[in-house]
């Protein structure tokens, strides 16, 4: 048999380390009386256009989507604490990028400053967490914040909350959100806000990763 190319041993070897490593975080973070939390954090955008997912439909019979004219979206920013599941989020029209991220960055800070808990905070290597003033907030917050960056090609598989924006989509964006455009962003907002107040990310059943 042909030997595995090196690059591919490498990445393998990389992602078995990792999801070594976190599996041990969070037995650890599981613990009531642990002196860290383990965070996963992540960007998404959601959109008023439709994401396509299956759903049922009565034998036979043909589902009508509405679709916008001109699509929109939603950038956000979040982090989810494991295991939890306490949620916290920032937001802007858009993209996401390094200005979504810093605020979330320093809400964790004082978070980990008022409980006495160091965060241990599970990142990719997306451009708002990789840039070069992602990289120096993170330096200044080394004291509360400590990062577990996750190797490349492996944030679907490794990283937590990859399942809630999962989630999130395939049950509230599989279809418009809102007829009216100019809702579609506080609407995303508002559905945000109140699944964190209700307690409904407590009953998801997010699979445990790695």
């Amino acid at each position: 048999m042909p030997s595995e190319p090196p690059d591919t041993y490498l990445t393998r070897r990389r992602k078995q380390q990792a999801a070594r490593r976190l599996k041990l975080l969070q037995s650890a973070a599981s613990w009531p009386e642990v002196g860290f939390e383990l965070w996963y954090a992540d960007a998404t955008r959601f959109e008023l256009l439709p994401v396509a997912s299956s759903m049922w439909r009565r034998r036979g019979s043909t589902r009508w989507i509405p679709t916008p004219g001109k699509n929109l979206r939603v950038a956000v920013c979040g982090a989810i604490r494991f295991p939890t599941r306490h949620f916290l989020f920032t937001h802007q029209p858009k993209s996401a990028s390094t200005a979504l991220f810093l605020p979330l960055l320093e809400r964790l800070v004082k978070r980990a400053q008022r409980t006495g808990r160091r965060i241990v905070l599970v990142l990719d290597n997306g451009v708002p967490f990789n840039s070069h003033l992602s990289r120096a907030a993170l330096a200044a917050a080394s004291p509360f914040v400590r990062v577990f960056r996750l190797p490349r090609y492996t944030s679907e598989t490794l990283s937590w909350i990859e399942n809630l924006w999962e989630h999130l989509k395939e049950t509230y964006f599989s279809r418009m959100l809102t007829e009216e455009r100019e809702a579609f962003y506080p609407d995303t907002v508002r559905l945000l806000r109140r699944l964190r107040r209700s307690g409904h990310l407590k009953t998801l059943a997010l699979r445990v990763t790695p």
